[in-house]
């Protein structure tokens, strides 16, 4: 389920022509993720609530904090990292149909194992999957 959570959202972003982006699970190493900006997604928190069974269907009420960390290329400035963020992903962020989403925590670091900023967005996200019911 959480590897859904995280292919619906690098979905979202590519729809929408933010790339590349990756999942947290992707071990490519860093210097193939490019020199460009580039996004991981990841759950930090999951909780799930009581299933509610339908005839046919399983719904399940979910809770997560995503993870988003944006790089920026060599010699970027904030600015332009926040903006990359403002412009091309908090729309489609907001914008997750079926998700609930807000931001709970935001932070700017340089990171000097790869000399680059770092973004990190933490979202509060809120939703519900759903599944067909196996037949016995």
């Amino acid at each position: 389920m959480l590897r859904d959570i995280i292919d619906n959202i690098i979905e979202k972003l590519a729809e929408n022509q933010v790339s590349p982006v990756y999942s947290a699970f992707d071990g490519r190493a860093l210097d193939r993720k490019g020199r460009s900006f580039f996004t991981v997604v990841g759950v930090s928190a999951f909780e799930s609530s009581t299933p509610i069974y339908s005839q046919y269907m399983v719904y399940l009420p979910f809770k997560a904090e995503l993870e988003l960390n944006v790089t920026a290329p060599d010699k970027s400035s904030a600015e332009e990292l926040y903006e990359y963020y403002d412009n091309n992903i908090a729309p489609v962020m907001l914008d997750m149909s079926g998700l609930t989403c807000s931001i709970s925590k935001m932070s700017l670091k340089f990171d000097s194992n790869i000399q680059r900023l770092v973004l990190t967005v933490k979202l509060r996200v809120s939703g519900i999957t759903k599944f067909e019911r196996s037949t016995p």
